[in-house]
């Protein structure tokens, strides 16, 4: 007998399409106008990163340290709220493949910020950031547990992570709340480390529902081999605009063959960095465009 399939994506007609922080084509990464963005377009949902500030405040920002995106050094975990609001994201910026000119500075926004002006419109991964296995990230598992819980939104929300430890207590502080693993090649390497997170002790430790994966990562089955399991599935960065974290290079042709695979055989979503294109791609461009 199947699982049952996440409520999230059990109705849908075809793979949904999620905006990867926000929509940086348009708007820089992590932004509330880029997520505003996405509900104008129409997406089914965005993805967005978070980390846990010094004073515990969920922050939506990508990167552990703040260079990259402010032009001020400095580390996110270690700063404290007020410290943060005093930084903008640039209006140019190094997004790994190209650089790109947004016209103007943005502001670097909480978790709960996000929530409240995404409700009722789009469906959000959010991606407990991992740059390592830091036992200490259990608490931001618990920090977005508990924000997801005191806001009501758990119908409209999973919660992903290339770290264990947050995920767990995730599941701890909020039992049932729909989260999972994210894969990349570039972050499992070690087999057994691996084996460890895909173990269904393991499973059951975290209670997960989804997974996501690089586009290079997906074998014949692997969508039916998910599925089969009861969870949902999707796959990114299609479009990417900085293409290293797809952990081996691909052409044009070979991205577009793998979406069209991808979506035949039932993928639940794709994270994107041009969801106009990828809605085009997918047949569904006016769907995709309506709101613009």
């Amino acid at each position: 007998m199947t699982p049952v399939r996440s409520p999230l994506f059990k109705d849908a007609q075809r793979p949904l399409i999620f905006g990867h922080r926000g929509v940086p084509e348009d708007h820089q990464e992590n932004t509330l106008e880029g997520f505003q963005r996405a509900v104008e377009l129409g997406l089914d949902g965005v993805e967005l990163d978070v980390f846990l500030t010094r004073d515990e405040r969920l922050v939506v920002f990508h990167d552990l340290h703040t260079q990259r995106l402010t032009g001020t050094p400095g580390n996110i975990t270690q700063m404290t709220w007020p410290e943060i609001q005093q930084l903008t994201i640039k209006p140019i910026l190094d997004v790994g493949d190209k650089i790109i000119n947004y016209g103007r500075e943005a502001k670097i926004v909480l978790l709960e910020q996000v929530l409240e002006e995404m409700r009722g419109h789009l469906i959000v991964d959010i991606e407990i950031k991992a740059y390592g296995l830091d036992f200490g990230q259990r608490h931001t598992g618990t920090a977005v547990a508990h924000l997801i819980r005191r806001m009501g939104m758990a119908a409209e929300v999973f919660v992903t992570s290339f770290n264990f430890w947050p995920l767990i207590w995730l599941e701890r502080a909020y039992p049932g709340l729909e989260s999972g693993f994210t894969y990349s090649p570039l972050f499992i390497k070690n087999k057994a480390l691996r084996g460890l997170m895909e173990s269904s002790l393991m499973g059951r430790w975290i209670g997960a529902t989804q997974t996501n994966m690089s586009l290079t990562m997906f074998d014949d089955d692997t969508v039916e081999r998910v599925h089969a399991k009861g969870l949902g599935l999707g796959g990114w960065t299609v479009f990417s605009q900085d293409s290293r974290w797809l952990g081996e290079a691909l052409s044009p042709e070979q991205e577009l063959q793998i979406v069209h695979d991808l979506a035949a055989r039932g993928i639940d979503y794709f994270i994107t960095d041009d969801p106009v294109r990828l809605g085009h791609v997918l047949g569904k461009g006016e769907e995709v465009e309506g709101g613009a």
